[in-house]
C-alpha cells in the first residue's frame, strides 16, 4: 500500500467521524423528543384509566402527549387545567 492510499484512508475516516458527530446531534434530539413523548402518552393512559370513573379524562393524541412529555407533571397540571377552564 502507498502513502496515497493510507492518507486517503484516514482522511476519509476523519471525513466520517465529522460527519457523524454532525448528524449525531439532531438524531440525538429527536430521539430525546420522541422518547418523552411516548412516556408522557403512557402517563396520560395512567391518568385517564385512574379518572375514568369520575367521567374525566383528557385525549390522547400526539399533542396531549409530547406537551406531557417535554413538560412533565406540569405539562400534565396544564393539561388538566386547560380541560377545566375550556370544558375540551
Amino acid at each position: 500500500m502507498n502513502v496515497g492510499a493510507t492518507a486517503a484512508y484516514i482522511l476519509s475516516a476523519l471525513l466520517l467521524l465529522v460527519v457523524g458527530r454532525i448528524f449525531f446531534k439532531p438524531l440525538k434530539g429527536i430521539l430525546f423528543l420522541v422518547l418523552h413523548s411516548l412516556l408522557g402518552g403512557v402517563g396520560l393512559y395512567i391518568f385517564n384509566l385512574i379518572f375514568k370513573g369520575i367521567g374525566f379524562t383528557i385525549g390522547l393524541n400526539p399533542v396531549t402527549a409530547s406537551v406531557c412529555g417535554l413538560f412533565g407533571l406540569p405539562g400534565l397540571v396544564l393539561l388538566v387545567l386547560l380541560k377545566l377552564v375550556f370544558s375540551l
